[in-house]
């Protein structure tokens, strides 16, 4: 089987679902059908004299869209948002840690044991449904009231009624961490009752549990506090002004540097130009919010039942579960192989850039420099064969009297 990445380049270039050509068709459509109006009235409905004296327009506003700096707006503008984006993306909340040193600490396969454990894995969805449905579309499509926790079964009736009997006066739907210290009272009640031997155990779980909860909360920084909307505003205006000017600009024929005349009937360039510029422009508009329901937002409904399904098997299947070892594995030998299509594929092992180089024997012969103070470091071993026994005594005593050399 030959792996053609070309076709790969290809697919993903005309892909249409989160592609360029999708989000910006209808504003390349719109351009393009207000420039040709522009364009066939030039032509055909004005007379010689007029074109002349539209020419001078053309190049006039032609060097007006040279002085808006729309590659340092953009730029800067576009790389802070997909920065806030990839923070955004580290700071999803997944309960794999915490539920390993759950699994690890809260040991036993007894009934009441394993009820405690998987009640934590349960809280520990419950918070993040209950989070992220105050940001996320799609998991608020999902779960639009308390009511539907209930029928998943991430909550119980007698949870449910302790959880509205909670008053917040401040923001009465953002409660979404008290599972998380339901989580934590279990992990005390645990070490109380001795089913954790030391309080270095109950930290590590504590520990964990607000690394867990960290991660909601810078969430909702992030969703709290936007980029300035005199930013968004400067870098929209600057794209769609430089292509309103770009309508007369960029209108054929026209003149070039040496005032000849130049007629081309589809502007590629710009065509090019706009491609690029809104297109940068809509990357920074799709990934200011990546929590709504669009092609390249979070799939917080695929992280829910991944974390799930992962938090179910962590604390109770695969709980104290380990394969068996047998002595006779210690002669046995590990060997990696190759499949066929592994071994045309190129390997680049890691080279040191100073593996090849090789001093003389001259370059390597230690000297004195004149006025510097030698310490027993510095003395090489054909310099200490050449000394005598005081002279290594003052050596071993400090710099104070070292023999001339």
């Amino acid at each position: 089987m030959t792996i053609s990445y070309s076709d790969t380049f290809l697919k993903l270039l005309f892909r249409w679902k989160g592609s360029l050509w999708k989000a910006i068709w209808k504003h390349l459509l719109i351009f393009l059908t207000m420039y040709y109006i522009i364009n066939a009235y030039y032509r055909f409905g004005m007379t010689k004299e007029q074109q002349n004296e539209f020419i001078k327009y053309v190049m006039l506003v032609d060097g007006w869209t040279k002085e808006i700096p729309l590659t340092f707006l953009l730029g800067f503008y576009v790389a802070m948002i997909v920065r806030r984006w990839w923070d955004c993306c580290q700071l999803i909340s997944w309960p794999d840690h915490l539920l390993y040193n759950v699994s690890a600490l809260i040991r036993g396969q007894d009934p009441e044991t394993r009820i405690i454990r998987k009640t934590i894995a349960r809280y520990a969805i419950l918070t993040s449904v209950l989070a992220w449905r105050s940001i996320s579309l799609r998991v608020l499509a999902r779960y639009p009231t308390d009511d539907h926790l209930v029928d998943s079964g991430l909550m119980t009736k007698e949870e449910m009624v302790m959880f509205k009997s909670i008053l917040v006066h401040v923001d009465p739907h953002q409660k979404w961490w008290v599972p998380l210290n339901w989580i934590q009272t279990m992990m005390v009640r645990c070490f109380e009752k001795g089913t954790l031997t030391h309080t270095n155990e109950l930290r590590v779980l504590l520990d964990a549990l607000e690394k867990y909860r960290n991660g909601f909360f810078q969430l909702f920084i992030y969703d709290w506090i936007a980029i300035p909307l005199v930013y968004t505003q400067v870098s929209t205006i600057s794209v769609y002004g430089y292509f309103l000017f770009a309508l007369i600009g960029r209108q054929y024929p026209s003149k070039n540097e040496n005032e000849e005349i130049v007629d081309v009937y589809v502007p590629i360039f710009t065509i090019l130009q706009f491609l690029f510029y809104v297109g940068w422009l809509k990357v920074g508009e799709d990934l200011m919010f990546p929590f709504g329901a669009d092609d390249e937002d979070f799939e917080f409904n695929y992280i829910l039942e991944r974390n799930l399904e992962v938090s179910m098997l962590i604390v109770d299947d695969l709980h104290n579960q380990v394969p068996p070892v047998y002595v006779e594995s210690l002669d046995d030998e590990i060997h990696l192989l190759h499949t066929s299509a592994s071994s045309k594929l190129s390997n680049h092992p890691q080279r040191q850039h100073l593996r090849k180089l090789k001093f003389n024997v001259d370059a390597m012969q230690v000297q004195a420099v004149p006025g510097n103070h030698l310490n027993e470091r510095d003395v090489s071993v054909s310099t200490t064969s050449k000394l005598s026994f005081a002279d290594l005594e003052n050596l071993a005593n400090g710099p104070k009297n070292l023999p001339k050399f």
